[in-house]
């Protein structure tokens, strides 16, 4: 089976920046704690405040079970994250697949 690279990206307001720092490091900590999902949380070098949510799942039913599997804690962040501080709440989805 073919993994999967899910990637969430968008630029923050940057007078928030400290209080998404806070708030994205205590989602990604919970994720590694409470999920099975490879995710991290990534800012572009060369742009500031332009971060990259990234999951790199082991299969399709994992991918597809992704909304189904947050919980209040993980969708709570989730959209404190988006409606707080992402600029005009514009987000990039991308998905690709590992090529065999």
């Amino acid at each position: 089976m073919n993994r999967i690279l899910f990637q969430i990206s968008y630029d923050i307001h940057p007078e928030k920046r400290e209080e998404y720092l806070t708030d994205i490091k205590e989602l990604e900590s919970y994720m590694k704690s409470n999920t099975s999902h490879n995710y991290m949380v990534v800012e572009d070098k060369n742009r500031k405040n332009f971060f990259t949510e990234v999951y790199v799942l082991k299969d399709e039913a994992e991918f597809e079970g992704l909304e189904d599997e947050m919980d209040d804690k993980i969708y709570g962040l989730t959209t404190k994250i988006l409606s707080s501080y992402v600029v005009d709440g514009k987000t990039k989805y991308s998905t690709s697949y590992e090529i065999n």
